[in-house]
């Protein structure tokens, strides 16, 4: 294989960058403009956003450890243990495919959080993390394909759910 087609292992650290997000999950509101990402599976509402771009959505504690990780692109707000990730570069590193290749680590960071009543992620954990990052097409490929199969599981959970009712 040559150089440039060449996957390569990278830091998380290396080639994203994440903040958290500030707010406790009281601040919620009921029918609120825009999502609000806490460490629950399904985002909450808000009627104030403090990031407008594409991420990441990691939740940073579960009593289980169980991670939910979303993709979101768009106005939004986040709860303090939530992960917002971002690439550092989109030539280099394709959001979405960043989105499947952590999907696929959740079981990983179960295993490897930290903490005994509630299990978390820090950033330690995080900045270590390491993932294959193929070229940029390839990425691009990658995400489009998934992001089809995800549409087609959704467009099905609607017509089993239609079928139930």
């Amino acid at each position: 294989m040559d150089e440039e087609n060449k996957m390569k292992i990278c830091k998380l650290s290396d080639i994203a960058r994440f903040t958290t997000g500030k707010l406790n999950s009281n601040a919620a509101t009921m029918k609120g403009r825009y999502p609000f990402f806490t460490c629950a599976p399904k985002p909450l509402t808000i009627d104030t956003y403090a990031y407008d771009t594409k991420a990441v959505i990691l939740a940073g504690n579960n009593a289980e450890g169980n991670f939910h990780i979303q993709y979101y692109e768009g106005k939004f707000n986040a709860y303090q243990r939530t992960y917002i990730i971002e690439t550092n570069d989109e030539t280099i590193v394709d959001i979405r495919y960043l989105y499947y290749a952590l999907k696929i680590c959740l079981l990983h960071f179960k295993q490897i959080s930290q903490g005994t009543a509630t299990k978390f992620l820090t950033a330690k954990i995080l900045n270590a993390f390491e993932l294959p990052i193929p070229r940029i097409e390839e990425q691009q490929k990658i995400a489009f394909l998934l992001a089809e199969i995800d549409e087609k599981i959704k467009t099905n959970e609607i017509i089993n759910n239609n079928l139930v009712a």
